[in-house]
Parts: C-alpha cells; sequence; structure tokens
C-alpha cells in the first residue's frame, strides 16, 4: 500500500481541486446572496435585490427608480464591508446596481410575512450526508481535512437551503437558480 505519494494521493487531489475550483470562495460568494435581506436591511432590501456574484462583484436590480440606484451607491463600501463581515471573508469588491425589474419581485401586499427559516448555516445535514462527507475529507491530508470537511459542510447547507426554495437546475449549465425563465443570470447574459 502506498503512503500518500504519487497519483493516488487522494489528499493532495482534494486540496488541489479545492484550490483550482475556489469552492470556499464561490460558497461564500453564493452565501451573500442568501444573507442580503438581513444584512443591507428591510428598506434597502425592499428596494434592490441581488440576482447574482461573479469574481467578487455582486449585481443587484433596483425595482424603485434611478435615484434609489444612486442614493444606494454612496452607501456601496459600508454594504460590502458588512456582507464580507458577515459570510466571514474578503469576497466582495464591488456591487453592481441597475434599475430593472427583479427576478424575484416583492409584493408589500402580498399577505402575511413568510415563516421565518433558517439560512444555510441552519440547515441540517443527514447522517448519511456527514458521512459522506467525512469519508472525503479523511482521504485529504491531515492538514487540510477540517478546512475540506468545512467546505463540504457548507456547499451541502447551501444547496438543500436552495433546493428547499425551489431552486432548479439552470437550463444551459446546471447550476442552481431561481428565475422564472429557468436560466441563470450569466447563462441568460451570455444568451442575448
Amino acid at each position: 500500500m502506498r503512503s500518500g505519494a504519487g497519483p493516488y494521493n487522494l489528499g493532495g487531489l482534494i486540496a488541489g481541486s479545492l484550490k483550482t475550483l475556489d469552492l470556499e470562495r464561490r460558497i461564500k460568494e453564493q452565501t451573500c446572496l442568501l444573507v442580503w435581506d438581513e444584512v443591507v436591511g428591510e428598506q434597502v432590501a425592499a428596494a434592490a435585490q441581488p440576482e447574482f456574484v461573479r469574481d467578487g462583484r455582486l449585481f443587484a436590480v433596483v425595482a424603485k427608480s434611478p435615484v434609489w440606484a444612486n442614493e444606494l451607491g454612496f452607501y456601496k463600501s459600508e454594504m460590502i464591508e458588512q456582507l464580507n463581515r458577515r459570510v466571514g471573508g474578503r469576497v466582495l469588491k464591488d456591487i453592481v446596481f441597475r434599475v430593472g425589474r427583479p427576478a424575484r419581485a416583492r409584493s408589500q401586499d402580498s399577505g402575511p410575512e413568510p415563516v421565518e427559516t433558517p439560512g444555510p448555516e441552519g440547515i441540517p445535514l443527514t447522517d448519511a450526508e456527514l458521512q459522506e462527507i467525512e469519508a472525503v475529507a479523511s482521504q485529504a491530508a491531515p492538514e487540510l481535512a477540517d478546512h475540506v470537511r468545512h467546505v463540504l459542510e457548507s456547499a451541502a447547507r447551501v444547496e438543500k437551503w436552495k433546493r428547499s426554495r425551489g431552486w432548479t437546475p439552470c437550463k444551459r449549465c446546471g447550476v442552481l437558480q431561481d428565475s422564472p425563465c429557468g436560466e441563470c443570470p450569466p447563462c441568460r447574459m451570455r444568451g442575448k
């Protein structure tokens, strides 16, 4: 039996894959979308909703007016700081506001407030999911095992959170999305 050398070093492969895919940063970027309402507050959330994050830039749609988009620009650096603090890392560098209609339009008179549901960090994982994660993490180098475990657990929770809210795979790329047209924002932009 080989001891972690050569092409059979699964820990090295996992560590390399995590770095190559930059999963932890990408998970934190997506978490910014999930915690937006909580971080920016009710008034801003009623005026602007995030659509997607790409390369540290969060793209948000401002439904109210160009004046609101301009006003929000003054608070951009504070929002970036608060979102980065909330997700535990410096992942956002910019927020781009545009005037339009959010994919998830809010309605002020849509009835009673929805029941508070946990964010991704509150989503429980099943024993089977935890065992699968542990099996992968145990193959990583000892100094990376906790990091691999954390990233995989976060990814599993974010995916379960999205699925519990009706997100479906994008028709083009398969990433979970929640737009009425069935395509994620990056694919919609490429398709235009």
